[in-house]
């Protein structure tokens, strides 16, 4: 079901922005038609200048989408890089405090966040077939977060109902030797490695991908 309402949004989202676009160009497309007509019946330069102008104005607006588009997807890059850090600090931070964990005091730990994966999938931003990799690796991403989230839940939930020291001992082993933990660290791994290697680099985030990957 609600993969079918994700559709239904995706064809209404794409039947719109074809509708917004064919309401802006066609009457453009109409007018340079009718004035290139018109410059090749009556040579002067009123019809000449409307032609430019019409054409200047199509051409404006293709530019100013592509330039849109193009800063909107290096601004996705550097935030999914952002994210990426950010997601390996915390499951590092985890890492550390479980390996150095003292029994009998449970812990509260961080979640992987998402909210950018999230922008990058809804936007279709590289959903085309050169980003098929990267567009396929952040589905993969949403739904090991949603799974390691959900197991940290789980852990915090059991970890906090009185039990012994050597029961929460073994609960923070069981989390750390979960597949829901490695699958999370290689995923965040390979994101940071794709990032790195095939899109351009954030502003200050290239070494630190460097080292995650």
């Amino acid at each position: 079901m609600l993969a079918k309402i994700q559709a239904a949004r995706t064809t209404d989202g794409v039947s719109m922005k074809s509708l917004v676009t064919f309401l802006t160009f066609f009457p453009l497309l109409i007018g340079f038609t009718i004035a290139v007509y018109w410059w090749t019946k009556e040579t002067n330069y009123e019809s000449l200048v409307t032609s430019l102008g019409l054409l200047a104005t199509i051409t404006g607006i293709f530019a100013e989408r592509l330039a849109s588009a193009i800063e909107k997807r290096k601004e996705l890059v550097r935030a999914l890089q952002n994210e990426c850090i950010s997601n390996m600090n915390i499951l590092f931070d985890i890492q550390s405090n479980l390996d150095s964990h003292k029994h009998g005091r449970p812990l509260v730990f961080p979640r992987l966040m998402m909210s950018v994966t999230e922008t990058a999938i809804a936007s279709d931003v590289f959903a085309e077939r050169k980003d098929r990799e990267l567009f396929l690796l952040l589905h993969q991403w949403r739904h090991t977060v949603n799974e390691f989230n959900r197991r940290l839940d789980i852990t915090e939930l059991r970890t906090f109902t009185n039990l012994s020291p050597q029961e929460i001992h073994s609960l923070y082993e069981a989390l750390q030797e979960s597949k829901e933990f490695n699958d999370a660290l290689t995923l965040t791994k390979l994101l940071a490695s794709i990032l790195k290697s095939k899109y351009p680099k954030g502003i200050g985030s290239r070494e630190t991908l460097a080292k995650i990957a």
